[in-house]
């Protein structure tokens, strides 16, 4: 098979940088005709074909977002941030940028990435779920992209999150004011996120002296059918919580099929508590009871950060956004 040559190969083979090839593809005039030879001619040698996306992203006269989403294999919770992205180009929209959204699964699909071949014309780049050693976050720096994580993270000095701290606290201590203290929390893998969601609830169980046998976590359930499969085992082995607490609203209708295929009953017979509330939670039966994301704050205060990085000003500070307690019927 040919090798296939990205325009960083043409800059790295011609000895120029990777704007002045971006120039010689776009026909700029701002280029010497000796250049513009030695670049051609290598362009001829390797037989290159231009990314027309990347080329046309270059003749924009607006700044280039890319949002880069990395999903596990089986993942396939994506409500929240369908809701959280739609805010986010309102916003983009409102200030004439272009929001480029991609997945990602695993290492081998960063080659053919935007950020790999389009790096040169990418102003900002957003990332989600970041994990260790992201080899996103090491091709942002080698291209000098200003990059921002959604959720903290050690990697990415600056952030945009919710309070996950507040968040738990406040939910742990709505259902111990209710007499609900064997919880079993249903998380997703065990990334940054979920470990602070997991202490802030361990750490209001010892602030009020109840034992942490009483609080199960379970990880790696970003699943629906593992989800319903390990709540069908649990009911089937009569070993029934206070509370399923799921972290994702979209979630908790696995916990809800399951329940109801057993014949048992929300809230009577268990209460189910999520951590989202996209727009359907309040149409489940019955509505959910759930921690609140500020979906429309988190966007703008992304994009208050965003705007900062192209200004290039120092100091910017990671933003935490507070979740609002959303009380409805299934919870008892």
């Amino acid at each position: 098979m040919n090798h296939r040559y990205t325009i960083r190969d043409i800059a790295r083979i011609s000895g120029f940088s990777f704007k002045t090839v971006s120039r010689v593809i776009n026909d700029e005039p701002s280029v010497k005709p000796s250049t513009r030879e030695k670049i051609l001619q290598v362009i001829a040698e390797t037989n290159f074909k231009p990314n027309m996306y990347a080329k046309n992203l270059n003749t924009k006269v607006n700044k280039n977002i890319l949002v880069s989403i990395r999903k596990t294999q089986g993942q396939n919770t994506t409500q929240w941030f369908d809701y959280l992205m739609s805010f986010m180009i309102k916003e983009a929209r409102d200030k004439q940028y272009m929001l480029i959204q991609e997945i990602i699964r695993d290492d081998a699909d960063l080659q053919n990435s935007m950020l790999e071949k389009s790096g040169g014309y990418i102003d900002v780049l957003v990332l989600f779920y970041v994990d260790d050693h992201d080899k996103r976050i090491e091709m942002a720096q080698r291209n000098h992209i200003p990059y921002i994580s959604f959720e903290k993270n050690p990697l990415a000095p600056i952030s945009i999150t919710n309070n996950n701290r507040l968040g738990m606290t406040q939910a742990a201590e709505f259902l111990f004011a209710r007499g609900l203290t064997t919880i079993c929390l249903l998380l997703g893998a065990a990334i940054d996120l979920n470990l602070d969601r997991a202490e802030a609830i361990k750490e209001v169980y010892k602030l009020h002296n109840i034992p942490l046998d009483r609080l199960e976590v379970i990880y790696n359930m970003n699943n629906l059918e593992n989800i319903k499969r390990f709540v069908d085992r649990r009911i089937e082995d009569n070993r029934l919580p206070d509370v399923y607490f799921v972290s994702g609203d979209e979630k908790a209708i696995a916990v809800y099929n399951s329940v109801y295929a057993h014949g048992l009953s929300i809230p009577q017979d268990v209460s189910v508590m999520g951590f989202d509330n996209i727009p359907i939670s309040k149409y489940y039966y019955p509505p959910l009871t759930t921690m609140g994301q500020d979906f429309e704050r988190l966007a703008s205060e992304m994009f208050i950060v965003i705007e900062r990085l192209i200004g290039q000003e120092q100091d910017i500070q990671p933003v935490k956004v507070d979740p609002q307690l959303i009380i409805r019927e299934s919870v008892k």
